[in-house]
């Protein structure tokens, strides 16, 4: 007997769907302390990708000015540059895990101090325990990286990101309908609260399964702490190839243009376009959506083109899609903003995390991967400072100079040579 035509459309789609679930599946990759760190982070994630996109909302809403909001986000990238450099430096001499866990504790704990900031005066707390809880950065980072086959990283990096992207495709546009129905400041309230929730979940399961993934042979006295943290980290800077620091010059480049402009485009979208929060939210969501689908292809071209040319044509996708975010007016021109962001983020996450993980020594790699987030940071505390006064002269600007800025950063990024993937 013939199947009906319903039956077999639902056998064949049923089929083509499970083969595809498996072909993903089989994709993944995430050993040991991967899959801890990502599924942790995910569930983390379901409240603060509500929450974090409105961040600067928030302290607008609570009466921070533009320059405040810049002299803001400066204050947080000194603390989180020192308390990074810090975080690097103990992982290499005292291990990974117990920094990773206490001061993952302590992020969450800002997303509650976030919730109950009554007014702007009070704004410099949460700013501060922000910063201070980015201590774990590149140490979460390097154990991450550290769990998997060198070869295998761009997969892996590709794998812990399109788990930890998915709460990112709907909660944006979720916290922007908790404003339109709450208000600005108690909507934005209410979504930290439910980061610091989901965060309290996550990270108890973290604190119970990470393991440590490196136990360093010698425990420096912490007497000789501060010492050895100054002249350890520099000696570890200088003795890097070059391919690190033209890597290291890149990464300062980008985030002086990305320090002109993060902390303004949800208030640009919304004062100067005029268009609801939960828009915003939506285009966001759509940013992540385009990041999860192309992660794996990102991952299988930088196995075939190598890490470099991976990166290098990622990264023209940034100030090609600052263009298009200075010219857009329309709903359909912010969609091409959204996905062509999209795009340059999902293509050069893994391999650039890949790159920099394979051109360190793993037993110098902790305090340069902390370089690699705490000099730029420092770098461009003038970015933000001027962005916030340029945001006030008119809101465009600091979005059309961080264009060649950018442009500079891609050029660094061309005379990189292709690293040898063979170390631990």
């Amino acid at each position: 007997m013939k199947e009906s035509s319903e039956t077999y459309l639902s056998h064949h789609t049923g089929s083509a769907f499970t083969g595809y679930f498996k072909r993903l599946i089989h994709t993944f990759y995430l050993p040991g302390n991967a899959w801890i760190l990502t599924i942790t982070s995910t569930i983390w994630s379901i409240g603060g990708s509500m929450a974090s996109p409105y961040q600067s909302l928030l302290f607008y809403s609570l009466g921070a000015s533009p320059v405040l909001i810049g002299y803001f986000a400066a204050i947080t990238s000194v603390i989180t540059a020192l308390a990074q450099l810090i975080g690097g430096y103990v992982g290499d001499v005292w291990g990974r895990k117990r920094a990773i866990i206490m001061f993952s504790f302590v992020g969450v704990a800002n997303n509650f101090i976030l919730f109950l900031t009554p007014s702007v005066t009070f704004l410099i707390i949460p700013v501060l325990v922000g910063a201070i809880a980015g201590i774990y950065g590149p140490l979460f980072s390097t154990a991450l990286t550290e769990s998997m086959d060198p070869k295998m990283r761009p997969r892996g990096i590709a794998s812990y990101s399109f788990i930890n992207t998915i709460p990112s495709v709907f909660g944006p546009y979720a916290g922007g309908l908790l404003i339109a129905h709450f208000g600005f400041v108690e909507g934005i309230r209410i979504a930290f609260l439910a980061s610091g929730t989901f965060g309290i979940l996550g990270i108890s399961y973290r604190a119970l399964r990470l393991k440590e993934t490196y136990r360093p042979k010698n425990v420096t006295r912490f007497r000789d702490f501060w010492h050895d943290l100054i002249t350890e980290s520099t000696r570890a800077y200088f003795r890097a190839e070059r391919d690190v620091k033209l890597l290291m010059y890149y990464a300062v480049l980008a985030a002086f243009g990305v320090g002109l402009t993060s902390s303004f485009s949800v208030l640009y979208f919304i004062q100067a376009l005029h268009f609801p929060a939960y828009l915003y939210g939506a285009l966001v969501g759509i940013t992540s959506l385009i990041v999860m689908l192309l992660l794996f292809p990102a991952a299988k071209m930088a196995e075939r083109i190598g890490l470099k040319k991976s990166v290098l044509y990622s990264s023209l996708s940034v100030p090609i899609n600052q263009f298009f975010f200075t010219y857009a007016k329309d709903i359909s021109e912010l969609v091409t903003w959204s996905v062509v962001g999209g795009m340059g983020s999902g293509l050069l996450g893994p391999p650039l995390t890949s790159l920099q993980s394979d051109l360190v020594p793993k037993y110098m790699r902790g305090r340069i991967m902390a370089m690699f987030s705490a000099i730029p940071m420092l770098l461009a505390i003038p970015a933000q400072i001027l962005g916030g006064y340029l945001y006030s002269v008119r809101p465009i600007v600091p979005f059309v100079l961080s264009i060649p800025i950018f442009a500079v950063s891609v050029f660094i990024l061309s005379r990189i040579h292709e690293p040898s993937r063979l170390e631990a």
